[in-house]
């Protein structure tokens, strides 16, 4: 299709759907991420899928046709990207290939659409990910318990019914279900709780000035004490939700309530302000929304912020067996399902610390960030456990996708970046005398042999969208004067943009214990209190001794030099032929096939040719074996298995030099080489020298061609405890479900 028409009826789609769907309501896209696993060693190959989505009126299908997909490590350097069609509505899927030389720790995933960056990257999904790390293991012992308390709303305030949010763990981060009693500074005990599968709870009780409360509760045995924050008299908004109707109050407003502005924000009903501010009040709703935020403003300044869930309604639709035995394959059941439903489905270890579930990551966590962790046994508990979970992590939760203010400043301006639904790209072309060449032509030969133009304007600005291509095709490009002649000029293509990485909860593994410690404590708790500004703590006096275990480090160059040979090595160890170069390279797998066909009768034709294998030994399996052949690249030309019985005979006195190639390098020279390649350069070999030429040579980034994500049925291989998780899209919703089941020895 001739590509100004692509791009004419790129602006007429989309100025269409944003005019008429998105008003004040702010909705964005939202993207799921689903590994195969969470745990990998350097050099493995991660398998992934993933959804992109549009919440705001129930409708997953989302506005953009592709998704950017980066791997990056704990320094927040991104290490990989990949961009993918998601046409498919919304659903993607592909393969990243770490390296061995990254060093063991923990990696993240991050996944966006452009139309995403309108708003804050804190809103991107994240995943870890562990290279060269395990996950803590649950232990029958606790050796340490902890306990985070975060009132709702994030201040304790004096003289009115308060809800503090409790989140009780272990040294490792598992949740912990145990009894706790609120006392205050006589020792009188208020009220108790127990905290759920996901080790929360809910402390309700008013807290009285000058008053210092205390949570204290035997955890294992041993007597623990976890301080409150200390009561305050700050401005506070907080509210409940039922359906439509949203109840509201001030606290310790005083009785000047005109400076105040209250704003209301949810994905139904979008952003509203009330017109006059009362100390309390009922607020009628035109759609009933899932998740509510209140914002007390006073100037530019959010006072009070405060998260309403309404009541969670979800029952559980997924049967499985509660055993298996080694050797069986899982199998599962969902009993209500609608036509248009997409189910992703994996199986993850009891300790997995890292498991994401698509309900709770695209309805949550996209707009929300809390210090908390989300409820960990989420979907393993009952419903009514499930909403209190829900309710108390979004109490201490703060709404990250936009800035209220830029949000009301700009309205629908804020959305400065359009969705993408073609591929394209922008510029300047400029005559050799530095004027713009004006109201011209910009042509762009794609090297398949398809031909785009586009017009320039008096700028000499130009945009061009184009028909999805793969990354590593180019583009010539030749500008075009207002007459129609090609002439020489200055091609000035813009950069293209990616937003920043910002990590706002990093994950951290516990520190791992030590083979022998001893530790001797004076009965002071650790504590913490906040005077104005500054927070001050009192540690208490500690003696620990201690033998740390350490690991040897392992040098890896030496392996990575034995998978390169030049001139001076291909003299040295004599060899007389391509192939005897690869088999002296340990990180490649060279056989020849035997004479017989798939019957296992003789075949005069493979005897006369016999099949050759060339493979990477960094666990290819993942593909079938016809992917798994290595490509060799010989003087820039690209050869396949249909060629291997030829070069495998070419004499080394005619290469210069030979190099195994890792997967993440082949981009440079190849396309598809997901276990790497074989680059041969051999001794007569010159690059192409430059022709003059009035264009440029132009290579955008481009898809990544789909692979399909490993879809196998789950066979029980080892015995213990595993968690199946089921995420369902369907047109009018997300579901997400758990069940856990144990593996035994037959």
């Amino acid at each position: 299709m001739n590509g100004k028409y692509i791009l004419l009826l790129f602006f007429l789609l989309t100025g269409l759907s944003l005019n008429a769907q998105l008003p004040t309501d702010f909705r964005s896209e939202q993207v799921y991420l689903n590994p195969e696993k969470h745990t990998y060693l350097p050099g493995d190959t991660i398998a992934l899928e993933g959804i992109v989505t549009c919440l705001s009126e129930k409708e997953l299908n989302p506005y953009s046709n592709y998704v950017y997909v980066e791997l990056f490590n704990g320094q927040d350097s991104v290490l990989l990207r990949q961009k993918l069609s998601c046409k498919r509505r919304g659903y993607f899927s592909t393969r990243m290939v770490t390296e061995y030389e990254w060093p063991a720790g923990i990696y993240y995933l991050r996944a966006y659409t452009q139309f995403m960056r309108n708003f804050s990257p804190k809103s991107f999904p994240i995943q870890p990910l562990l290279l060269g790390k395990t996950f803590p293991q649950r232990e029958n012992r606790m050796y340490e318990a902890k306990c985070a308390l975060i009132p709702a709303g994030k201040s304790l305030v004096s003289g009115y019914p308060q809800t503090v949010i409790a989140q009780l763990t272990d040294e490792a981060g598992f949740p912990v279900q145990e009894e706790l009693y609120l006392t205050d500074d006589k020792g009188d005990t208020l009220s108790y709780v127990r905290t759920s599968l996901s080790g929360m709870a809910q402390l309700r009780f008013i807290p009285q000035q000058d008053v210092r409360y205390t949570l204290v509760g035997k955890v294992d045995g041993i007597d623990y004490e976890f301080p409150l924050p200390k009561p305050t008299t700050s401005i506070k908004v907080q509210g409940s939700l039922n359906g439509q109707r949203l109840n509201y109050q001030l606290l310790h407003a005083g009785t000047d309530l005109s400076r105040y502005r209250l704003y209301v924000y949810d994905r139904e009903n979008g952003l509203s302000e009330l017109a006059s501010v009362r100390e309390n009040g009922i607020i009628q709703l035109e759609k009933s929304p899932a998740v509510l935020s209140l914002f007390l403003t006073e100037g530019k300044e959010i006072l009070s912020e405060y998260t309403v869930t309404s009541k969670y309604r979800q029952t559980n639709a997924l049967l499985a067996s509660d055993t298996l035995y080694v050797g069986d394959t899982l199998s599962y059941r969902l009993t209500a399902t609608q036509a248009d439903t997409r189910v992703m489905v994996r199986v993850i270890t009891a300790e997995d610390r890292l498991a994401t579930y698509a309900e709770g990551t695209l309805n949550y966590l996209s707009d929300y960030t809390s210090s908390l962790a989300f409820p960990a046994s989420f979907y393993a508990c009952t419903e009514i456990q499930r909403g209190n979970d829900l309710q108390s992590w979004l109490s201490a939760a703060t709404f990250k996708r936009f800035q209220l203010f830029e949000a009301v400043e700009k309205d629908t301006s804020l959305y400065q970046i359009l969705p993408e639904q073609v591929l394209e790209f922008s510029g300047t072309i400029e005559k050799k005398n530095g004027y713009p060449m004006k109201n011209g032509t910009l042509l762009a030969y794609r090297s398949d042999g398809l031909v785009y133009d586009t017009p320039l304007d008096d700028m000499g600005r130009f945009r061009m969208a184009v028909d999805d291509f793969t990354e590593g095709e180019e583009f010539f490009l030749q500008a075009m004067t207002s007459k129609g002649k090609p002439d020489f000029a200055l091609y000035q293509v813009d950069d293209e943009e990616y937003p920043p990485v910002i990590n706002p909860r990093p994950y951290r593994l516990p520190l791992p214990r030590y083979a022998t410690s001893e530790a001797v404590a004076e009965s002071e708790q650790l504590t913490s209190y906040k005077d104005g500004d500054e927070r001050n703590y009192v540690f208490p006096n500690i003696t620990v001794k201690a033998r740390l275990q350490t690991e040897e480090v392992k040098e890896t160059n030496a392996f990575y030099q034995t998978n390169f040979a030049d001139r001076k090595k291909i003299e040295e160890k004599d060899f007389r032929t391509l192939y005897d170069i690869l088999m002296d390279m340990p990180g490649i797998t060279v056989r020849q096939g035997q004479p017989y066909d798939g019957s296992g009768n003789y075949s005069p034709s493979l005897a006369l040719s016999p099949k050759w294998t060339i493979q990477s030994n960094r666990g290819a399996s993942v593909l079938s074996s016809s992917q798994n052949n290595l490509p060799i690249i010989v003087d820039n030309t690209r050869y396949t298995e249909d060629n291997y019985d030829i070069l495998m005979k070419m004499p080394a006195f005619e290469i210069e030099q030979v190099e195994f190639l890792r997967p993440w390098q082949t981009n440079a020279y190849t396309y598809g080489a997901i276990n790497g390649a074989i680059m041969v350069i051999t001794r007569d070999f010159k690059e192409r020298p430059e022709l003059p030429s009035k264009g440029v040579m132009y290579q955008p980034t481009g898809l990544i061609p789909s692979i399909p994500y490993p879809n196998n049925p789950w066979k029980a291989s080892a015995k213990g405890i595993y968690r199946l998780i089921v995420d369902v899209f369907t047109p009018t919703g997300i579901q997400s479900y758990e069940h856990q089941f144990e593996v035994v020895e037959n």
